[in-house]
């Protein structure tokens, strides 16, 4: 039995005389420890952010999602590392799971698709619907209509999407870009920003030089086609699709020479990063990365008018028209807005003419006998002359019709007449339609008046109604009923597997950047976290409806709320850039390791990097506060208050360089943990044990008799020193009376992501119902403190992170007090009034002490 105890305290104390460690090597793992803590409440923190970002309206590019991608990369990284420094060989495998996750994340965050080996330079009797991916939507959809409806379509020919590869991978211009949108953090759609990111592109663009083989397919290209002018216009893949146009977002120059090609194209690509463009961009979802700009070069033709035309209305209701718009000469001024314009309405059944209206045109684009491309101004009557014939129209909307037909959907054209009298489509693209916008789910007074709960902090949005079902123990896990608002003391990562069957979730401590409020995100679960006072509040309710906008809870089923997000949702569309954040996530915020005592929870199991913080942060504690050894060298004697013997380690400015060597008084103590520590546990003499029933005094001998570990005179564990391991904001603490073994850990410093309080709690001289009992009842005392509690059989482990200084010092100093007046009560936990008596007990004693300390009061050095 003595080597039964032996090894669970060893367990549970991790100490033992030939397992001692130096001050400095401990010093090294508590550091480890430290910055393990902070980087997984930083990196859970920007999976938080992230998430709430994946169910939000704001603008965000793939500048944001890699940013952040990279950042909780790296957070995890050092969460790896850092529990790897803690036990050198022994966690390895982390590192290989975290390279398998991050593989596939970098996978669903690759862009530009798969290429395809193609020529650098098409010519247009090459291309069809299926060249997009190689030219672009506008080259391929005017190669398709000169090859399957014979219409006329000016001669020329595409730069492809591989030649545009070959020029940014050959100047280094992708990543160069990538990392100057990077840092210049123009998500939010700042223009000031967006103008100096465009700026820095374009100078670098224009300073590349394009690769000789690419040079020389362009030239032997437009050799080809003689001596002629050219319009070099965008047709980057992903324009003129049906939901994103870009109209007039990329650059086109016109009348350029064969020898201006190359400057032409450089404008061209450049205007991919123009202000306006990644302004659209953002707005629309769209990922920058995924941009693919082609480039189309087409013989000018020497139009005698031109326009737009549409094959439907492009919003309100199909009224069977169609409506063309006309100027003379090219038609630049139609699509840049710059003349008034002449308005044809036919009907598309009898292509008769509805209405028509000729406007005052002050001037028009023409191409010169050099082939250049200047602007006239009209004069007289040509001013209110029609630009085309009734005659053209109709010819205009049939060859209109034709195209809508060919592509099944409405089109929107370009085009041109020339002086021979044939129609040239310059353009053609899917005809957007405008979209229907939704008003904000807003209050009634009604509703406000019925608000029971307004103090939760939202950290997951969404409104939702049930049954309020409180959550203390895993049988009322159990029982958990499908469609409930589950609310409990906690935020506790074990209440996550409730998520799918919660419709809400409350809990009064916790933190929107913990493992719960993650996953309710993950699965669209409103949740109210750190709402004061919600378990007193609630208990006795039965339907109420949880707000996560607004953090608050409402009496009964509030039907218009209810109401209005469901109207809200139904009209919600994800974006290709919100797509590919929710594909990011799948590989970063799933939790599926849970059971630290189930048999997968290894580094095999990981599918998630919030799997692997999660192992990092579970195996930390257990290798520094379970498991790890403990300085003794350089230890002096506590002289103090209590009749315990205690030894002090100083790891490093615990304490004033001051004492005999040997001692050392609670007067040079500097450390702030300690010292609130040590205030709990003096604070309020120990009343001595209870008065000891016959049944817990049979128990009590029977597991002395059962322990020679016991027998007077046998050396024995019982009689171990009890050691202070401390630094200026840390303290360690392991203390022994009997068989009731406590382990004490905090830091208290400035940076909230690195503070914590860790307590375990295990033993005793009684039997192990009332072993339990005593540990439920030390749990619920502690919960209501806002530590995290886990109880398993007698033994206890407590855990507070992420908080002010403060508020560790307040939770060291109600550890201090349940380490001294939890002693030997074991033996009475069989008697209901008992327990009562100490419920009231710890709760009055801990209120007389919290209300007594402040950090003022223990940086003074006041400790008695």
């Amino acid at each position: 039995m003595a080597g039964i105890l032996k090894t669970v305290c060893n367990l549970i104390r991790g100490t033992s005389a030939k397992k001692d460690q130096s001050p400095e090597d401990f010093l090294a793992k508590s550091e480890n420890f430290r910055l393990l803590l902070a980087a997984n409440n930083r990196t859970l923190e920007l999976m938080s952010e992230m998430t709430a970002q994946s169910l939000s309206d704001q603008t965000f590019g793939m500048a944001y999602i890699r940013g952040m991608s990279v950042r909780i990369e790296a957070g995890v990284r050092q969460m790896v590392q850092r529990l790897c420094l803690m036990r050198p060989g022994k966690y390895d495998g982390l590192k290989d799971a975290c390279d398998r996750i991050v593989a596939k994340l970098e996978e669903a965050l690759d862009g530009r698709g798969d290429r395809h080996a193609c020529s650098l330079v098409l010519g247009i009797e090459r291309i069809n619907a299926g060249s997009i991916s190689e030219v672009g939507s506008k080259m391929a959809m005017l190669g398709e209509i000169r090859s399957e409806l014979g219409l006329h379509v000016p001669q020329g020919f595409s730069i492809t999407a591989s030649a545009f590869h070959l020029f940014m991978e050959s100047g280094g211009l992708d990543d160069e870009i990538n990392r100057l949108i990077q840092i210049c953090d123009c998500d939010g759609g700042s223009l000031e920003k967006l103008l100096e990111l465009e700026d820095r592109i374009q100078k670098m663009i224009e300073a590349v030089e394009i690769p000789l083989v690419m040079e020389r397919e362009i030239f032997k290209e437009s050799e080809r086609l003689g001596n002629v002018r050219l319009a070099v216009r965008s047709s980057a893949v992903g324009e003129d699709s049906e939901h994103a146009s870009f109209a007039g977002q990329f650059r086109s120059e016109l009348g350029v020479k064969a020898d201006d090609l190359l400057g032409a194209y450089r404008k061209i690509v450049a205007s991919l990063y123009s202000t306006t463009a990644m302004a659209y961009r953002l707005n629309h979802g769209l990922r920058e990365d995924d941009m693919v700009m082609c480039v189309g070069c087409l013989e000018v033709v020497d139009a005698m008018a031109g326009g737009v035309l549409y094959t439907r209305p492009p919003i309100g209701d199909d009224d069977g028209r169609l409506v063309i718009n006309a100027v003379p000469g090219l038609p630049c001024s139609v699509v840049n807005g710059s003349s008034s314009v002449d308005i044809w309405v036919i009907d598309r059944d009898s292509l008769t003419i509805c209405d028509t209206e000729v406007a005052e045109k002050e001037l028009r684009y023409v191409q010169t006998s050099s082939g250049r491309v200047r602007r006239e101004r009209l004069y007289g009557d040509m001013r209110f002359e029609p630009s085309i014939s009734d005659k053209v129209a109709k010819k205009l909307a049939k060859t209109a019709l034709r195209i809508e037909e060919h592509f099944k959907r409405p089109q929107d054209i370009e085009w041109a007449l020339d002086r021979d009298g044939r129609i040239f489509i310059l353009q053609c693209r899917p005809l957007s339609v405008c979209g229907v916008n939704t008003s904000s789910v807003s209050e009634s007074t009604e509703d406000r008046a019925f608000a029971i709960l307004s103090s939760g902090v939202s950290a997951s949005p969404g409104i939702a109604a049930g049954y309020v079902f409180f959550v203390q123990t895993d049988d009322d896990m159990a029982r958990f009923p499908d469609g409930g608002v589950l609310l409990s003391r906690n935020a506790r990562p074990q209440l996550a597997a409730l998520l799918p069957r919660a419709a809400a979730v409350i809990t009064e401590f916790g933190s929107s950047v913990g493992h719960l409020a993650n996953v309710a995100r993950e699965f669209g679960v409103p949740a109210l976290i750190g709402a004061s006072e919600a378990v007193e509040r609630l208990s006795g309710v039965s339907v109420v409806t949880v707000n996560g906008d607004t953090g608050t809870v409402y009496l009964g089923r509030r039907k218009e709320l209810l109401k209005q997000v469901k109207e809200r949702r139904s009209d919600f569309g994800e974006s290709e850039v919100k797509s590919v954040l929710n594909q990011v996530l799948q590989h970063i915020t799933p939790l599926s390791l849970t059971d630290p005592n189930s048999p997968d929870f290894k580094p095999e199991s990981c599918a998630s990097l919030h799997d692997i913080t999660r192992y990092c942060h579970e195996k930390a504690v257990a290798e520094m506060f379970m498991h790890g050894r403990r300085p003794v060298a350089n230890a002096r004697r506590l002289v103090g208050d209590l009749p315990m013997r205690y030894w002090l380690v100083d790891i490093g400015g615990g304490t004033v360089n001051s004492g005999d060597g040997k001692y050392i008084g609670l007067e040079y103590i500097r450390s702030n943990a300690m010292k609130a520590l040590w205030k709990g546990m003096t604070a309020i003499p120990w009343e001595g044990p209870p008065p000891v029933n016959a049944g817990g005094l049979a128990s009590i001998i029977s597991q002395a008799a059962s322990n020679p570990a016991l027998v007077p005179g046998v050396a024995n564990d019982m009689g171990e020193r009890s050691y202070f391991i401390v630094g200026t904001n840390y303290c360690n603490l392991q203390s022994r009376f009997g068989f009731h073994f406590c382990t004490v850990e905090g830091f208290a410093g400035e940076d909230p992501d690195r503070n914590y309080a860790l307590f375990q709690f295990k033993g005793g001289g009684a039997d192990p119902v009332r072993r339990q009992n005593r540990s439920h009842l030390v749990g619920e005392a502690l919960e209501r403190h806002g530590f995290i509690v886990t109880i398993r059989n007698d033994a206890l482990f407590a855990r507070m992170e992420g908080v002010s200084g403060e508020a560790v010092e307040r939770a060291l100093a109600v550890v201090g007090y349940m380490l001294i007046h939890t002693r030997q009560i074991d033996m009475v936990m069989s008697d209901q009034s008992a327990v009562r008596h100490y419920q009231e007990k710890f709760d009055r004693d801990i209120e007389y002490i919290l209300s007594h300390l402040s950090s003022e009061y223990i940086d003074r050095g006041q400790l008695s």
